[in-house]
């Protein structure tokens, strides 16, 4: 009951904040999912709204080559789906996790990096704002610095990946970085995008004859505050 309430209040806020009620649809779905005890991990999806994994499903062609900053049940669903997918992951933990469902998937196609965050001593005067300054907001990430994160992308050659996820730490940095590293018709996808912070610094991305942009906001499984998810499609 604890649950269903919660997601009432949070289904209300957003029916007010955005004048729609098309989020009630999901609400069996989300309560079927909340009860369910499963995972990312062990639904094999990513951790986005409803309808931007529907979308991305649509999206997805077997010569694909994918990266993502943030690994889990997106790294599994793109898989599978897939040619390659390289995901960096800056969670000790949480990458045992995935590395162990890798195994015993038996999947072959994902080059898995741990990157974690490195102590700096001017952290202070880092600005999370800032895509420069390769830093996060997240309370556990306060001292650190996720530049050799972020720069992992550096890797590869420009307009190389036809989908980049941003879905992990300093978002804003891996944004700037991702941008030349997506092939013409290719995706940027950015999850929690309602943090305003993550796309304010990029205004080319809303500009139609560089980005065709599609949004969804609602539910998302296993949580019950809504989110945003974005994707940005490369016209030129």
């Amino acid at each position: 009951m604890k649950d269903f309430l919660l997601y009432i209040r949070f289904a209300v806020d957003y029916a007010i904040q955005n004048n729609t009620l098309s989020h009630v649809k999901y609400l069996r779905r989300w309560h079927k999912d909340k009860k369910s005890s499963e995972t990312t991990l062990s639904r094999q999806l990513p951790w986005m709204t409803y309808d931007a994994i529907d979308f991305l499903s649509g999206i997805c062609l077997p010569e694909m080559k994918i990266f993502e900053w943030g690994s889990g049940g997106s790294t599994l669903f793109f898989a599978s789906r897939c040619q390659h997918v390289t995901t960096i992951e800056h969670d000790s933990i949480w990458s045992g996790f995935l590395k162990e469902k890798l195994d015993e998937l038996n999947i072959q196609n994902v080059d898995f990096k741990k990157i974690s965050g490195e102590k700096i001593d001017n952290f202070e005067q880092k600005n999370y704002q800032n895509p420069d300054d390769f830093v996060s907001k997240d309370k556990k990430s306060v001292g650190l610095s996720y530049e050799k994160y972020v720069k992992a992308i550096e890797a590869f050659p420009k307009e190389y990946f036809d989908i980049i996820v941003v879905d992990g730490r300093a978002r804003n940095s891996c944004i700037k970085l991702a941008i030349p590293h997506i092939k013409k018709g290719g995706y940027l996808i950015v999850d929690n995008s309602d943090r305003q912070y993550y796309l304010v610094g990029f205004p080319e991305l809303n500009d139609p004859q560089k980005w065709q942009k599609t949004e969804f906001q609602g539910p998302v499984f296993f949580q019950h505050a809504f989110s945003k998810t974005s994707f940005f499609r490369k016209e030129n």
